[in-house]
């Protein structure tokens, strides 16, 4: 539906996007992570046509949009935006209703997503008595006024804790959303709730995939903490390495072994055999966080 061809993007000298290919299916949700400079927010911009690319073609249906062809694309479109100016004296009814005159709709459609995002209880309330999750809500509510088919979301569930991000992905799922592309920082949280992820760069498409696909992809190695009982007779690290591991180190009291993903069941059938020497064990999968954020 959304193809960037070798889209890069400059401010003068900085370079926040560099040759980015990057197609957006119809119908998928697709998260956009990376840390903050990673050129997210701005790769949002330009699908939503509020930025143009400096190099490379960005194509709608195979066609470079023209005026009109962004117009329609628009009509769509429900953007949320990271952060958003309401005004604490207003009450979310009235927010809700002054944006509903912008995408040309009423008050019974106003009403309907009041109630839709769980905020018809607080509708009269003013938006000072609003907390974070509350105005979140009102943000997502303002972006299904125009009942869009597409959702841009630059940092929706930032700020918010784990209850927050639930409540915010069950309610987009029910309504008729069908594309979602949003971008966030919080790739352990939010990559499970996507199809695809995209793991941004100093403006470079660093992964792209699913998480199965690019966990398989990468064959990241698992971590063995393996804690020795009072019995053990200090052959233990000996033991590790015999048995596969291609590093082992102390850490807090445990043995820990790195084993690659391939050994892992022969690895574990191993330590069958030290059971007396092992007081307790648990294995740590390597999370996408640590392979793409912690060593960039």
């Amino acid at each position: 539906m959304i193809r960037l061809e070798a889209v890069s993007k400059r401010y003068g000298e900085q370079v926040a996007l560099r040759a980015i290919d990057l197609e957006i299916h119809r119908g998928e949700w697709l998260g956009l992570f990376g840390h903050n400079g990673s050129g997210k927010s701005t790769l949002l911009r330009l699908l939503l046509g509020l930025t143009r690319p400096t190099t490379g073609s960005l194509l709608i249906d195979g066609k470079a949009p023209s005026p009109a062809g962004w117009r329609r694309l628009r009509e769509r479109i429900g953007f949320m935006p990271e952060r958003i100016a309401f005004y604490d004296h207003l009450t979310g009814r009235e927010i809700l209703a002054y944006f509903g005159r912008l995408r040309g709709v009423g008050g019974e459609r106003v009403a309907a997503v009041l109630e839709q995002v769980g905020l018809e209880a607080a509708a009269d309330r003013r938006l000072a008595g609003y907390s974070k999750g509350m105005r979140q809500r009102l943000n997502l509510g303002q972006a299904l006024l125009g009942d869009p088919e597409i959702i841009f979301a630059d940092e929706p569930v930032e700020g918010l804790d784990p209850q927050g991000v639930r409540a915010f992905f069950d309610l987009l799922h029910a309504g008729r959303v069908e594309t979602v592309v949003m971008s966030s920082h919080r790739l352990a949280e939010c990559s499970h709730r996507v199809d695809r992820i995209c793991v941004l760069n100093q403006g470079e498409v660093r992964a792209l995939g699913s998480v199965e696909e690019l966990s398989r992809d990468l064959h990241p190695p698992v971590h063995v903490h393996v804690y020795p009982s009072e019995s053990a007779n200090g052959s233990l690290q000996t033991t590790l390495t015999n048995l596969g591991a291609t590093d082992v180190s102390m850490h807090q009291g445990a043995w820990v072994a790195e084993v690659a993903q391939g050994s892992k069941v022969a690895f574990l059938a191993g330590l069958a055999g030290c059971q007396p020497q092992i007081r307790h064990l648990h294995i740590e999968e390597p999370s996408l966080e640590e392979l793409y954020f912690e060593h960039e």
